[in-house]
């Protein structure tokens, strides 16, 4: 498989795990911005917790992801998850991007703005 073959298998590998949940719809991801990086992918999010990037690499070795987070408001706060598995990739960037304290309430309330 050549580089550019596994570097797109990467990224849809990715992507595929998120399709089977409906969680990341929430994350509020800007799809002009997904980006195909050699071990995974990068896209931008607006959440209740974070504005920003979020860059999800895959790491062979260990078979675990290393989550990147980059605020707009402040890119040399950068957060480093290391070691996420399979299993857990989905709720560890939730719990950074979208959820919070008071989820439902926000969401009602980010709801009602909408439907004005």
């Amino acid at each position: 498989m050549n580089t550019t073959e596994n570097r797109t298998s990467i990224a849809r590998y990715i992507w595929r795990i998120f399709q089977h949940s409906v969680i990341p719809l929430s994350w509020g991801i800007c799809f002009a911005s997904v980006r195909t990086l050699s071990n995974g992918t990068e896209f931008h999010v607006q959440g209740f917790k974070m504005t920003g990037y979020v860059r999800v690499e895959y790491d062979e070795g260990s078979d675990t992801f290393t989550v990147t987070l980059t605020p707009d408001e402040n890119q040399g706060n950068r957060k480093i998850i290391e070691n996420v598995y399979l299993d857990n990739l989905i709720s560890v960037i939730d719990g950074n991007v979208e959820y919070c304290e008071n989820y439902e309430t926000r969401v009602r309330q980010w709801l009602r703005k909408q439907a004005v």
